[in-house]
């Protein structure tokens, strides 16, 4: 049964998915490590690493799917003899916004970043869906609609309540995390002060 999914064609189309999404993944990573994070905390991770990164690579994936789209498209109305703009502008109008994220994500440590990925997330997925539907009368599936509001909604939340995301780009959050590094930095130096303690009274 697996067999039928996990052709060589199959595994060889992943595979090159796999290191055409890596690659940019990469570049990304790289850029993103030349800014630091607006307000890095001890005990708190910062930096674009992590599910950080990790929604990057989806980005990427999202922007290849989408021009193989674009271009099956093209290829389709070459054939018949016409192209139509229209069609291809939601492609166009998402793989922009998609790359303006990352550029977002790599090169600024404002708030307002957390923000703009929001909305974006919001736009390209269900927005998008509905405006293909209502506008140019395209069928879209439930499970497809489904799978994009789930997409926006799980990542909406990382992007609010991440305390990585909040370090990197210095959200209000910061704030509150603030306190507990406090917190565990006092914490972790009464234990040091209990162990030296221990350390002395076992001398005598």
């Amino acid at each position: 049964m697996l067999s039928q999914f996990f052709t060589f064609e199959v595994l060889m189309v992943l595979g090159i998915l796999g290191i055409l999404t890596a690659c940019p993944t990469y570049f990304i990573y790289a850029i993103a490590r030349t800014k630091p994070s607006a307000r890095p905390i001890p005990y708190f991770p910062h930096g674009v690493h992590g599910w950080l990164l990790v929604f990057v690579a989806t980005v990427i994936l999202s922007i290849i799917l989408t021009a193989i789209d674009a271009i099956n498209a093209v290829n389709v109305m070459n054939q018949a003899g016409a192209l139509n703009w229209a069609v291809l502008s939601p492609s166009i109008v998402i793989i922009g916004l998609y790359i303006y994220c990352l550029w977002l994500i790599a090169r600024k440590r404002e708030a307002y970043v957390v923000k703009q990925t929001i909305v974006i997330l919001w736009v390209v997925g269900p927005i998008s869906l509905m405006f293909l539907t209502l506008l140019f009368g395209a069928s879209v599936d439930n499970a497809t609609v489904v799978r994009s509001c789930l997409y926006a909604a799980l990542w909406t939340l990382y992007f609010l309540f991440s305390k990585r995301v909040a370090c990197t780009y210095g959200t209000k959050a910061v704030d509150s995390y603030v306190h507990l590094a406090i917190e565990m930095a006092d914490a972790q130096k009464a234990q040091k002060e209990r162990e030296e303690k221990a350390k002395k009274a076992k001398k005598q």
